[in-house]
């Protein structure tokens, strides 16, 4: 009887762990199959199905008759699968490929080793150097398609275009600024593998095209454009300038034509190129304006009915103290018309100018004509100008303020202000961009005129381009800006430079014409 119950409860200690581990199996096989069916299921897919992405052509950048600025070209990339080199395989590939691709033996023994699936060896291969490669046909080796971008302008504009790197992410410019625009979408294509990870082809699934992206064409005219180049490089050299800067706007409109400065790199290459040669001084530097500033609080007496361009104005034969310091002219001046004032750019008869307007009026005026605000052009690291509220002014300031001193802005927005008086009053916000194009040719969005606001009136506006006219002309201080055939109107500025010590240079000058 004691032998038969131990028996039963050993067949049921039995029972109990066998039905124990079968229920432990059962959650396990419930486990796999329903809740980690996915997880499972995608390891399994990823070892034998490999996604490769299908990168986009990256849109083209162009002038507005349509000419090439950037663009991407294919090339070739030399990459290596470690795990199929045999280690003695190694130092032989190496010392191959070493004078072919320009690298180092010893580096590139340290790539080619190891067990990795994907090592870069050099990207963007030339043409003839990428088919040397594959004429080798050497193991573990191989080329990968890839888009390279290329400036075929060279150094022209490069400041303004910027540059991608080499995965072909736009880093500066319109690059960076249109990036979104420009790079498309990238498809993908689905392949099955065999053991040894190679393609077999006939499991391909259906592919994903990549979708390329958008083409930008710009407001610059190259032709213009390489005339500012060419004119910019005689004055950057001649003068030893640390920077310079050349704008061409279209006043009714306000397309930028031309934008040039110096120094400059070619994006092609801009790894070699420093932050200095990259800058865009054009929207990027503020300046002291000096004696172009004058046609903004000219026309703003003009406009008030304060002046008109025959009055007369005594200018203290060369000097005139107020507020307490002497002003001087460059060269001494008795009585000048109004229009005179701004021919010669006499300094103390912009002072009894600004003195008409006050220092509200003043203020208000030089807002309307956007100074202290950035113009909203279509380009990265635009800078604000400084123009202070009337009320933190000095006893000097309204003096300096009307000669282009207290007050910075930068060329671009000097530019934008001063073509307001050339459109018959009215303030626009420039534009670099004229339209984006889908690759098939469709304008998805055209940057069209944009007005600010109406700055003068149409008449005082024609009247300040007949004296401006004078200044080039027999006895104006821009008479080298003079060409025959053409009707030129302009003013020149000589700015002083803060000097290190405190105050204004008396040797170191910015020179300067709109």
């Amino acid at each position: 009887l004691m032998f038969g119950r131990a028996h039963n409860t050993r067949s049921w200690i039995i029972v109990g762990l066998f039905l124990c581990f079968s229920g432990l199996l059962l959650f396990r096989l419930f486990s796999l199959q329903c809740l980690q069916h996915s997880r499972y299921s995608i390891r399994a897919r990823n070892q034998h199905q490999s996604t490769n992405y299908l990168p986009p052509h990256r849109g083209r950048i162009y002038d507005c008759r349509g000419n090439m600025l950037a663009a991407s070209v294919p090339s070739f990339s030399l990459y290596c699968i470690p795990r199929l080199i045999e280690d003695d395989q190694v130092e032989e590939i190496a010392s191959t490929i070493s004078p072919i691709i320009g690298i180092d033996e010893d580096r590139l023994c340290r790539r080619l080793s190891g067990s990795g699936w994907f090592v870069w060896l050099k990207r963007n291969l030339r043409e003839d150097t990428a088919a040397a490669i594959r004429e080798l046909d050497l193991p573990g080796l191989a080329l990968k398609q890839e888009m390279k971008r290329v400036y075929p302008k060279g150094s022209m504009l490069s400041q303004v275009i910027g540059f991608t790197d080499i995965d072909g992410n736009g880093l500066e410019g319109i690059e960076w600024k249109f990036d979104r625009q420009l790079r498309g979408h990238p498809g993908w294509m689905v392949t099955e593998k065999d053991s040894k990870h190679r393609e077999a082809s006939w499991f391909r699934s259906d592919n994903v095209s990549p979708i390329d992206g958008c083409n930008l064409f710009l407001t610059i005219d190259e032709v213009v454009q390489a005339i500012a180049e060419e004119e910019i490089d005689k004055v950057y050299l001649e003068y030893g300038a640390k920077w310079a800067s050349v704008l061409v706007m279209e006043p009714s409109t306000g397309r930028i034509l031309a934008m040039a400065n110096r120094p400059t790199y070619d994006p092609n290459n801009y790894s070699s190129s420093d932050a200095d040669q990259r800058r865009n001084h054009s929207v990027s530097d503020l300046i002291e304006p000096g004696s172009t500033f004058k046609v903004f609080p000219a026309a703003g007496v003009l406009d008030a009915g304060l002046v008109a361009p025959e009055t007369e104005f005594y200018c203290e034969d060369g000097a005139f103290k107020i507020g307490g310091r002497l002003l001087r002219d460059s060269h001494p001046h008795g009585v000048l018309r109004f229009d005179e004032i701004i021919q010669k750019s006499s300094n103390i008869g912009m002072a009894k100018v600004g003195m008409l307007l006050g220092r509200v009026d003043l203020y208000k005026l030089l807002r309307k004509f956007g100074i202290g605000d950035r113009t909203g052009i279509e380009l990265p690291g635009e800078v604000g100008g400084i123009l202070r509220p009337p009320h933190r002014w000095s006893k000097l300031s309204l003096r300096s303020i009307t000669m282009g001193h207290e007050v910075s802005l930068s060329p671009l927005a000097l530019l934008t202000a001063f073509s307001a008086l050339g459109n018959g009053g009215v303030l626009l916000q420039p534009r670099i961009v004229d339209r984006i194009e889908s690759p098939s040719g469709e304008v998805i969005y055209r940057y069209n005129r944009k007005e600010k606001g109406a700055v003068v009136s149409s008449d005082t506006a024609r009247v300040m381009l007949k004296i401006l006219r004078k200044v080039v002309m027999k006895g104006g201080t821009g008479r080298r800006a003079q060409i025959s055939g053409y009707e030129v109107a302009g003013k020149t500025g000589t700015a002083q430079k803060l000097d290190p010590n405190g105050g204004y240079s008396h040797s170191l000058y910015r020179a300067l014409f709109m």
